[in-house]
């Protein structure tokens, strides 16, 4: 089974055992050794040509609560406005976040979404984060 390898840099198609990309010139060891963080690779890996790499990177990224990706996931949505099963999967995981300024300003960039059910989803979330704080304000209280 033959498998396609992408540059870590640009995304690129390149030979397995390249060590340089020949789109755009990063040194691929370099670029591993300067992005060694897992969480930093799945936001980059928001940027992926492939779907399913995309798709990848957003479910892990909810499960693992990467607060800093709350942005960057709104402008993946926000770069491909067709795709809204991945979308979705994206509202999906901010809804997973604790509640924090990333958190809200990127369901408010997801309400500009081209698509109704994602501005819709999106605003679902903003009331329910406004619900669970108030709970929380009555609860500290009590």
């Amino acid at each position: 089974m033959d498998h396609t390898y992408y540059c870590p840099a640009c995304f690129a198609e390149i030979q397995r055992e390249a060590s340089t990309c020949l789109m755009c010139g990063v040194d691929i060891q370099q670029w591993e050794e300067a992005h060694s963080s897992y969480d930093e690779r799945l936001i980059h890996a928001l940027k992926h040509p492939n779907p399913e790499a995309r798709m990848g990177s957003i479910i892990t990224l909810g499960n693992r609560k990467t607060i800093e990706a709350a942005i960057p996931l709104a402008e993946c949505a926000l770069a491909h406005p067709i795709d809204t099963w991945q979308d979705m999967e994206i509202i999906r995981a901010l809804r997973k976040f604790p509640n924090s300024l990333e958190k809200e300003t990127a369901l408010r960039m997801l309400l500009k979404h081209p698509a109704r059910v994602i501005r819709e989803e999106a605003a679902v979330s903003l009331v329910a984060k406004e619900k669970d704080e108030i709970k929380n304000e009555i609860d500290f209280y009590k």
